[in-house]
């Protein structure tokens, strides 16, 4: 079944609307602030339509502007018809195509953040805590705010129990090199003869790797000094946290995530956009399995395959060498994040490492929050473990990040004791809930009622699913509240107590956690060394000394980033700013502001290459790199960044004063 919406049901927010002359189309003429059409109507039944979860809304979008474009979805619940929604998802357009845009209504359960690419679209977020259809009573579309005012042409919307197809145009819009087309800038590679003669010249500088003179060759700084262990360690000295090299010289760790040989891009479904490719066997064969993620030969790396033009078959060395002096020139002591292991063990250089696969469990509770009292996620986090093996005795290895931002804990409001309540089937944590409330109330049926405006005959009865039971009373939101911090704090201990018995030397960095949305988020980080969290604003100071004062610990970031519209991509990523200068002064100001807090040990930015200009595996294809697809360094930002590294040390013992002028930011484009 197909139900269109008639747009003319819709009225604007913050937005005009011009009609095409066949009546067809809809252009929603939006402010900075966004804009969008507005659905109104009985809760589950906008439009004359049964919103039922298994059917989709549809419709065919045009960003009208130069950039890539935020169309947002927002959905409102009977009970809340303020101006903020309930639940946002957002979806990236590239300009000057037409796009089917499908969100399946089963989505507003909020168990997936990230929803699946389809043709033409680039990365999809789901913004909030579950939505019922049948709540919702208001539903808008339009593009989110952005840095100037957007024109978003919109058709053929309609609500389908039947996933689409995806038609695309034909456009040319990426050159054999992996730049765009249809926009110029400064430091663009003219032809692949000028590749060529720029690389080779450039891995042919006899320049010596090395870092400043006052440091370890772990990047260390010699003019501080503790005891030393062989391995790296922390030390509060009275006044900060700071880290501590293998040699025992202070240690702040200033990174750059994914080092490798570029960043890949999905080039399935969206072929007709590129100009041409290599065959997949042979000399660029490379270019077809090195990157991010593959499957299907799916991607395509064009920086590898510059690489290989400048370099022929034997282009990693060259690439290595050149890396790794780059690095040691801008004060970078640390190889963070996704990077080559190959590199790291080539460079010999400090680093970080990502451990992967976490421990899961078949039944998971919200997103990827699995069943933590479960026999299974003790027997997977055993498993897990055994991965640190082999940086037995290494050195340089900083230490491991447990995981990078679960989902589960994306979601302001989520209450994990709640939804593991409301889970249809029987859980080891659940068992453990029910064992938790019976204890709380002394084993009395009575009192569990009495306190909760419940009618349970025996506690047993909680095993079957309860939907939104913090509602049920003060008493009831708060054991849930309690429990959860419970169920975090082992979500963090079992696999933390298991990774320490494999490797009692290298630090425990963490989770990585995208935002502390709640203060129970930090349970059992007494069994971290150091509490990491990403932290993507212009100032990283509050938020340091926030969670530094939350768990007593050290703190280390692992994501950061500032992009620019100027040089050949058409996203900012999440902080934007106006030029590759400003993306410096960002640099030096988030770095240098941060270092001066007491708790701060390290920062690593994200990331060293551009990512793919129509989108990497989800999408994302942001102007954040150091270096472009081309291995040509943006060297306005490159000059801020060195001499910010150079001075960090000074700058966290107090020596140097941190900079004061934050840079102009813009809004960002990213989605």
């Amino acid at each position: 079944m197909e139900y269109k919406l008639d747009l003319d049901d819709f009225t604007p927010l913050h937005c005009t609307l011009e009609k095409s002359a066949e009546g067809n189309s809809m252009i929603i003429n939006a402010e900075k602030t966004g804009g969008a059409i507005v659905l109104n109507g009985p809760s589950g039944r906008l439009g004359g339509v049964d919103w039922s979860s298994d059917k989709y809304i549809v419709l065919d979008a045009t960003n009208l502007e130069g950039w890539n474009l935020g169309v947002e979805f927002r959905f409102w619940k009977d009970s809340n018809l303020t101006a903020e929604a309930d639940m946002n998802i957002f979806f990236g357009l590239i300009p000057g195509v037409k796009t089917r845009l499908c969100l399946p209504l089963q989505a507003l359960d909020s168990q997936q953040m990230f929803l699946p690419r389809t043709p033409g679209k680039l990365k999809s977020v789901v913004f909030g805590n579950r939505v019922e259809t049948a709540e919702v009573s208001r539903f808008a579309v339009g593009p989110m705010k952005c840095f100037d005012k957007q024109r978003l042409e919109i058709s053929n919307l309609h609500i389908t129990d039947k996933e689409p197809d995806y038609p695309l145009p034909a456009k040319k819009m990426v050159d054999e090199l992996g730049q765009l087309t249809i926009r110029d800038w400064p430091g663009k590679t003219g032809d692949v003869e000028e590749l060529k003669q720029y690389l080779t010249d450039e891995a042919d500088k006899d320049v010596t790797a090395a870092f400043p003179e006052n440091w370890s060759r772990y990047g260390g700084w010699k003019e501080k000094r503790f005891d030393a262990t062989g391995y790296f360690r922390t030390q509060h000295d009275g006044t900060r946290w700071w880290l501590v090299d293998p040699e025992g010289y202070a240690f702040i760790s200033t990174g750059i995530d994914s080092v490798n040989p570029g960043e890949a891009g999905r080039i399935q479904d969206i072929e007709a956009f590129y100009e041409k490719f290599p065959d997949k066997d042979g000399e660029f064969s490379d270019a077809w399995r090195l990157g991010e993620r593959f499957d299907d030969q799916a991607y395509y790396n064009f920086a590898v395959a510059n690489l290989i033009r400048a370099f022929g078959r034997n282009w990693w060395e060259p690439w290595a060498r050149l890396t790794k002096r780059r690095l040691m020139e801008w004060g970078v002591n640390t190889i963070a994040n996704w990077s080559s292991l190959e590199f790291i063990r080539y460079a010999k250089m400090s680093y970080v490492w990502p451990l992967v696969g976490f421990p899961q469990t078949e039944k998971k509770i919200f997103r990827d929050f699995p069943d933590v009292f479960s026999e299974e996620y003790q027997r997977e986090a055993e498993k897990f473990a055994q991965q640190l093996k082999e940086f037995a005795g290494d050195s340089y290895l900083i230490g491991y990040f447990l995981r990078n931002e679960p989902t589960w804990a994306f979601v302001e409001d989520l209450n994990i004791a709640e939804e593991l309540l409301a889970y249809p089937e029987d859980l080891a944590s659940k068992d453990e809930l029910i064992q938790f409330i019976s204890n709380r109330y002394e084993g009395s049926i009575e009192k569990l009622n009495a306190a909760w405006n419940t009618g349970f005959i025996f506690f047993e009865q909680l095993k079957e699913p309860i939907k939104k039971a913090s509602r049920l009373s003060e008493a009831a939101a708060q054991d849930l509240e309690d429990f959860s911090e419970i169920m975090i704090r082992n979500y963090v201990r079992i696999p933390s107590e298991a990774v320490k018995r494999v490797d009692p030397y290298h630090l425990n960095l963490g989770m990585r956690y995208g935002e502390i949305c709640q203060a129970k988020q930090v349970s059992g980080c007494e069994y971290f060394d150091v509490f990491s969290f990403n932290c993507y604003k212009m100032d990283p100071a509050k938020e340091i000394e926030k969670i530094g004062k939350m768990t007593n610990l050290p703190v280390m970031i692992g994501e950061y980033h500032f992009g620019a519209l100027d040089r050949g991509l058409m996203s900012t990523g999440l902080r934007g700013v106006s030029s590759q200068a400003e993306r410096g002064k960002a640099y030096q100001f988030y770095l240098e502001n941060g270092a001066a807090e007491k708790y701060f040990t390290g920062a690593h930015y994200f990331i060293y290459n551009d990512q793919a200009v129509l989108g990497r595996f989800d999408g994302e294809s942001n102007q954040i790199g150091c270096v472009d697809v081309c291995n040509r360094p943006y060297k306005e930002f490159i000059e801020y960044m060195t001499k910010t590294n150079r001075t960090l040390y000074q700058v966290a013992d107090g020596k140097v004063e941190k900079c004061k002028t934050p840079a102009e930011e813009m809004e960002r484009v990213c989605f």
